[in-house]
């Protein structure tokens, strides 16, 4: 079972000067983090497909793990005009920018942000309907952990989605393909949701910019 982080796979480490950056996507913090915010919500045709893979529906209580600068979020809220979008991420500064992209929602009560982490979520059993997480499985401490608290939080028959990026070691320049998952880590994926009890477990893919994008469903039983 995968017990510690997921690490990308990659052959070569990012420029020097860009090093620190590149860190900051674990857990933004400071102007660099802002900076790795900006370059996240760049990415909302991942967030689109995802949440289109997901299929919700107006009274959906969803949660995001890794929520970011809230761009899926915002887009689940079109959504679920009825229901309830949860986003959490370990970064107060990805909880700052999600807040003023989705300020709107967050007043309405239909959206809700805060600091925290997969390992432990701060919600009661069966409270959600769906939840996805987008690049952020290569950062949680725990995979498993993780994966079971998903479980936890969500009611029966709910659906689960990840989205991760593929390695594809011939991707030239400042590619973020370069730094991504292989195969063999993905199947790890898909065992380890069976793992903790999720059903019907698929991937499906999508390559855009030659960037190849994996999702990982399953269902809760």
């Amino acid at each position: 079972m995968i017990e510690h982080p997921l690490a990308p796979r990659t052959t070569e480490t990012p420029p020097q000067l860009l090093r620190p950056l590149f860190q900051q996507f674990a857990r933004p913090s400071g102007w660099l983090g802002r900076i790795a915010g900006s370059l996240m919500a760049k990415g909302a045709d991942d967030d689109r497909w995802l949440v289109d893979l997901l299929e919700v529906q107006p009274d959906d209580r969803v949660l995001e793990v890794g929520s970011g600068p809230g761009v899926a979020i915002e887009l689940i809220a079109a959504r679920a005009t009825r229901g309830l979008v949860v986003g959490v991420d370990p970064s107060d500064v990805m909880v700052r920018q999600a807040t003023k992209r989705n300020r709107q929602a967050v007043q309405d009560g239909r959206v809700q942000l805060r600091q925290g982490s997969v390992s432990e979520l701060p919600f009661a059993d069966s409270s959600f309907t769906k939840a996805l997480a987008l690049h952020s499985i290569y950062f949680w401490p725990s995979v498993e952990t993780g994966l079971r608290e998903l479980c936890r939080v969500l009611s029966p028959d709910g659906r689960l989605a990840i989205g991760v990026r593929m390695y594809q070691p011939k991707a030239g320049g400042l590619n973020p393909s370069r730094y991504g998952l292989t195969d063999d880590q993905v199947q790890d994926i898909t065992s380890a949701l069976e793992h903790v009890g999720f059903r019907d477990v698929e991937t499906q893919h999508r390559t855009l910019r030659r960037e190849t994008i994996t999702a990982i469903l399953g269902r809760h039983p």
